[in-house]
């Protein structure tokens, strides 16, 4: 008897075709229910999703939570997709770490869960729903976010992740461009691009990081330079057309850091990001400057000051555990508003003791992703400090852009051990691709290939 056997193209396309069908299935689905049960359509939407991913690959429902974290549509409008998607890929990704390596990621689970224990004090003195299930949801934000990006780096999936990322925030930047073209044509103003329920705060957020990854480009992302080039123009153009202050310091931060960190020795980035970093600098004082002159008491800065004003009265009321998570859910205080500060955010709800754990967690994860080699640590780096570099003046705990930067975090430490285990060795070739670049021969043992190269990037008169 004859069996059938597919061919290795077929199957080549099969996950393909798979996954189209699952988008007709989640498409159609969303159509039907959306005419007249509107509420459960996003929720069967998502898990029609999900199941579908996973009856390709197990492996790809992790990569979901990534390109999900700019879905915040609320599911039956308690739950953002973000966060359901995140769930799902944290389960998973649970299962995938046995014999992984995963234990290479402490620094990072011991920086997380420090944060997560001090939190607790306030779970006690503040007994509250809302309290408990933020605390509950701060879990998955940072260490499921981090077991997330391990599963994926560790999978071998690190360029599809991060490549669709930059993709769909590459296509938003475009359109973020065109709505403002379009405003200032019909207006003659160029006014701040809302896309959908996207803030323009956290559009220029997304985007931020977008840019950041798509500049660093690690060796190991597989990415064209310019393709990579393409990818940072039209984000930046986005965080832009927002006119997100936010977003601009957040890009300003994260590419400076991948400028001076170069992944091999006597490697350069080009310095006209520091000309722009300056631009965007001065037009960020001269704005802030120019609002704070303003009588208007409702206008970006004037209206943050009150708020930070109000936080410190908030604070006081219970200085040293907080006044609970989500304490603005409350009705106990005369203002509800979610401090636009990351630690005024943290100290008005876990007090100084959770204030502290915050800023080690931070702190510890920055030093380990600045021990890591460049090739690996520098992108990470970059996205964790840009994203806290924006929450000094904007919200820090929510969906999508409160997981992503852990989820960087967590693909270098799986893609690094991914490559111990292969016995790759990114750095030498880096190195290589490096030298070729700048026409330095780059043959004999790794000392000698380090001493072709200077300081200046270019060949010296070592040992050929």
């Amino acid at each position: 008897m004859t069996r059938f056997q597919a061919s290795p193209r077929s199957r080549a396309w099969a996950p393909a075709v798979v996954l189209s069908l699952v988008a007709l299935a989640v498409g159609t689905a969303m159509a039907v229910l959306s005419v007249g049960y509107d509420g459960f359509a996003i929720p069967v939407a998502v898990a029609l999703l999900v199941l579908g991913v996973a009856s390709v690959d197990m492996t790809l429902v992790p990569i979901v939570a990534v390109p999900a974290t700019l879905a915040l549509m609320r599911v039956g409008g308690e739950i953002a997709v973000a966060d359901v998607a995140l769930a799902a890929g944290t389960i998973v990704a649970l299962f995938l770490l046995r014999g992984s390596g995963a234990l290479a990621m402490q620094p990072l689970l011991v920086a997380g869960s420090l944060y997560l224990v001090l939190a607790v004090p306030t779970l006690i003195i503040n007994p509250y729903t809302a309290n408990l299930v933020e605390w509950v949801h701060e879990i998955f934000l940072v260490l499921g976010s981090m077991v997330v990006g391990f599963a994926i780096g560790r999978g071998g999936r690190a360029r599809m992740a991060l490549s669709i990322y930059v993709m769909v925030c590459a296509g938003l930047g475009v359109i973020a461009v065109f709505l403002a073209l379009q405003t200032l044509l019909s207006n003659g103003q160029f006014l701040p691009v809302y896309i959908g329920d996207l803030h323009k705060n956290t559009l220029g957020g997304m985007l931020a990081t977008a840019a950041i990854i798509a500049y660093a480009r690690p060796p190991w992302i597989g990415w064209a330079r310019g393709s990579a080039q393409l990818g940072v123009v039209l984000c930046l153009s986005g965080v832009l057309a927002t006119q997100s202050r936010q977003g601009m310091i957040a890009a300003g931060v994260g590419m400076l850091i991948v400028g001076v960190r170069p992944i091999v020795r006597g490697m350069r980035r080009p310095k006209l990001i520091w000309i722009l970093a300056a631009a965007v600098t001065i037009g960020i004082v001269v704005s802030v400057n120019q609002q704070l002159s303003e009588d208007n008491p409702y206008n970006s800065a004037n209206a943050r000051l009150a708020w930070f004003d109000s936080s410190f009265e908030i604070w006081r009321e219970s200085p040293v555990f907080g006044n609970g998570l989500r304490w603005w859910y409350t009705d106990r205080f005369g203002e509800s508003f979610q401090p636009p500060n990351a630690e005024l955010e943290v100290l008005t709800s876990v007090g100084v003791v959770g204030l502290v754990g915050f800023l080690l967690m931070f702190l510890v994860a920055a030093v380990a992703l600045m021990r890591m080699e460049p090739v690996y640590g520098t992108v990470a780096v970059a996205v964790v400090a840009g994203r806290f570099a924006q929450a000094q003046f904007d919200l820090y705990w929510v969906a999508g852009q409160a997981s992503l930067l852990w989820i960087v975090a967590g693909i270098v430490y799986g893609v690094r051990e991914r490559d111990r285990f292969l016995g790759l060795d990114r750095t030498a070739t880096a190195m290589r691709e490096h030298a070729a670049q700048i026409g330095v021969a780059h043959g004999g043992s790794g000392r000698e290939r380090v001493a072709r190269v200077d300081n200046t990037g270019g060949p010296t008169s070592g040992p050929r």
